[in-house]
């Protein structure tokens, strides 16, 4: 939930998420089904989002007038999501002295660090690759 505390003196409201209008008062101006206005008093004027999505992180804007001044309160929405692995190497077997590939990958918000590790000492990690690939959406 999103607050917007205000007062009574308030005489119009609205949120915005980036330069879309989402609510004018208690008219709904998005049709995205999942935002909804919770609270609609003199002194809060709030907003839900039902199963948030990367889609929604960014700035949100409460914009109200109060004595024909205006008045903004902002909020960043951050969405993480958590670490999973997509991706890995099936077991395999080499001989003693040959190089081996192991690849590994997850996905994240924010971005998961892979560790390996060696559950056998006699093993030894000569060289690690890291690759790093974002994807903005």
């Amino acid at each position: 939930m999103m607050r917007c505390r205000i007062d009574e003196d308030v005489t119009h409201k609205a949120w915005l998420n980036r330069s879309n209008i989402l609510f004018t008062g208690t008219d709904k101006w998005t049709l995205d089904k999942r935002v909804t206005l919770v609270n609609n008093n003199s002194s809060d004027f709030s907003i839900h989002i039902d199963n948030v999505q990367v889609s929604d992180e960014g700035p949100y804007t409460c914009s109200f007038q109060a004595n024909n001044k205006p008045g903004l309160a902002h909020v960043y929405l951050i969405v993480q999501v958590p670490a999973k692995i997509v991706n890995i190497s099936k077991d395999i077997s080499v001989n003693e002295g040959e190089n081996v590939n192991l690849h590994c990958l997850a996905v994240g918000r924010p971005e998961p660090t892979v560790t390996w590790k060696v559950q056998k000492s006699s093993v030894f990690i000569q060289h690690v690759i890291s690759h790093h690939a974002a994807h903005q959406g």
